[in-house]
């Protein structure tokens, strides 16, 4: 999402500084014209220095599928990245929320997003949320399996529950186009494709790519947690997943409401996985 909002601000000429956590990437980005930063997100000094001088940022924190407390992880990533955006000053702070990040409860790994929409907002500085959708690439590591078995593991179930889902692509699109804006105060963007999709429309997608029948099929909720340990997740952090992933399946994860500002992404789901099908 950060690498696409970047490109698009580069290929209109304005001056992008890429904040990276590994300098090995740095030359790339210098390549293409960018600053380079290098910061820690535990550390408020590195990346007040990197948010120093800046129109805007963009921001988001990782996954911590690594973390034992994934949540007092985040809270200490969001301290720092408060502290940092207040002694820096940017014009403006665009981050990556997600659909969900309304609700305190019940939402797994989304309260992350709950948390940092809570800090963020207090700023006296403009804000905008965006509470991205499902992300349709969260479908990518499945497709080699797919291939081979004809089968699609899904963890919405049923697998024609239709829910919400966008591109990360159009992710980036919005925080490239949010940061040219201005405004007052704090927004709240919710953002979805242009269509719903549900797991049985992905396999629908791949049948049609692979040119062989593909059937989506449930993972029983009790195999959440065991599965998401088996892709080198923690406990901790494998519960919340599994937490989050039931909160879809009731429909307890779901947007807000109409007055927040609603917004469309123009990729497709088939576009979405296509470059991921045919590598």
């Amino acid at each position: 999402m950060g690498r696409v909002a970047a490109n698009l601000l580069l290929e209109k000429n304005l001056p992008v500084r890429a904040v990276l956590r590994n300098p090995v990437k740095g030359g790339e980005w210098k390549n293409k014209g960018a600053e380079v930063a290098v910061a820690d997100l535990h550390d408020s000094v590195s990346l007040e220095n990197a948010f120093k001088n800046t129109l805007g940022v963009f921001v988001m924190t990782p996954p911590l599928s690594e973390s034992n407390d994934p949540l007092n992880d985040h809270n200490q990533m969001l301290d720092a990245l408060v502290t940092a955006i207040k002694n820096a000053k940017p014009e403006k702070v665009v981050y990556l929320s997600s659909v969900g990040a309304h609700l305190k409860n019940g939402t797994g790994s989304i309260k992350k997003n709950y948390d940092t929409e809570q800090a963020l907002r207090m700023l006296d500085i403009p804000t905008a949320g965006i509470r991205a959708a499902w992300f349709m690439e969260n479908f990518q590591g499945s497709i080699a399996y797919a291939k081979e078995s004809g089968k699609l593991p899904s963890f919405l179930n049923p697998v024609e529950l239709s829910i919400p889902m966008v591109s990360t692509n159009d992710i980036g699109k919005l925080a490239a186009a949010l940061l040219e804006e201005n405004w007052e105060g704090h927004r709240i963007l919710e953002l979805a494709g242009p269509c719903n999709y549900s797991a049985r429309d992905v396999a629908y997608v791949l049948s049609y790519e692979l040119k062989r029948p593909v059937c989506a099929e449930a993972i029983p909720a009790e195999m959440y947690a065991a599965s998401y340990k088996s892709f080198g997740f923690t406990e901790a952090a494998s519960q919340m997943m599994a937490e989050m992933n039931n909160g879809f399946n009731c429909e307890h994860i779901i947007f807000e409401d109409a007055e927040q500002e609603q917004v469309t992404g123009d990729t497709l789901l088939e576009d979405a996985l296509n470059s991921y099908i045919h590598e």
